[in-house]
């Protein structure tokens, strides 16, 4: 008879920072979560070329929410220098294991260390998303601007209205080898802009006659491009270009639709 029984319940210190508390709980799940999602290799080649067309030159990276290593990895793959953090310690340990020639480290992007000066800094999936106060968005945008080099670029991206309303509002299911994962949005088809979406994610992975489930809850503000613009000036970053993706993956283009578009790219430097 199969049994279902909870992964090892690591108890939440009172006050834990509820952006780690979920990104630990699904880090064991996280790469199956997001298999197939995109094109990483493609993604960041693109992304790359736009920032070229900036100016961008030097080869030191800083990846801010690296995650498990997927949005830093194809950089290292193209001769970077790679520095990255994530707030996850269990995210961390397996970015690292993946990555041993990155400087991978624990840090909250909102209050960001010195770590250096790059010429590229990234900060992409949705991290933005996840600071659900101004304050923590500008704080976050403040440490990206000290930790850019002189002429250094900063590329990142927030989940449009669009994309809010629709994933965090559904359901869905997925079996992916020994995992089976089950997505419950709770989130109002029709959020207000700044509004604030949640879902849960159950991961459920098959041991022989048992499944391990594990739970995690994340909660996303939707953050209008105009505000992020305004953030950013307020933290001394100039916007140079705006580009929309579109729902095929890597194709961007100019003008964000934020009624059609599922991401807002940000390319920004020092003002």
């Amino acid at each position: 008879m199969t049994r279902l029984i909870p992964f090892p319940n690591r108890a939440t210190p009172a006050g834990a920072d509820a952006v780690r508390v979920a990104y630990d709980a699904l880090a064991p799940a996280y790469d199956a979560f997001t298999a197939g999602l995109r094109d990483d290799d493609v993604w960041l080649a693109e992304l790359e070329l736009i920032a070229q067309s900036h100016g961008l030159d030097g080869r030191r990276a800083l990846d801010l929410a690296c995650g498990t290593g997927a949005s830093f990895i194809p950089l290292l793959d193209r001769g970077y220098a790679v520095t990255a953090c994530d707030i996850s310690p269990e995210m961390v340990r397996r970015a690292v294991g993946k990555a041993p020639d990155a400087a991978v480290l624990i840090a909250d992007i909102r209050s960001l260390p010195v770590l250096g000066q790059f010429d590229l800094i990234t900060c992409l999936e949705d991290a933005f998303n996840c600071l659900l106060h101004a304050d923590d968005v500008r704080a976050t945008l403040q440490g990206i601007g000290r930790s850019l080099a002189p002429g250094g670029l900063a590329v990142w991206d927030v989940n449009t209205l669009a994309l809010i309303r629709s994933c965090f509002s559904c359901d869905w299911v997925a079996d992916r080898g020994e995992w089976f994962l089950a997505w419950h949005g709770t989130g109002p088809r029709d959020l207000g802009r700044g509004g604030v979406a949640e879902a849960r994610i159950d991961a459920f992975r098959h041991r022989g006659a048992t499944w391990l489930r594990s739970t995690s809850r994340h909660r996303q503000r939707h953050w209008p491009v105009a505000e992020i613009t305004r953030l950013a000036r307020e933290a001394g970053l100039e916007v140079l270009e705006l580009l929309g993706q579109t729902q095929a993956g890597a194709e961007l283009v100019s003008d964000v639709d934020e009624g059609e578009h599922f991401k807002a790219v940000f390319i920004a430097r020092r003002a």
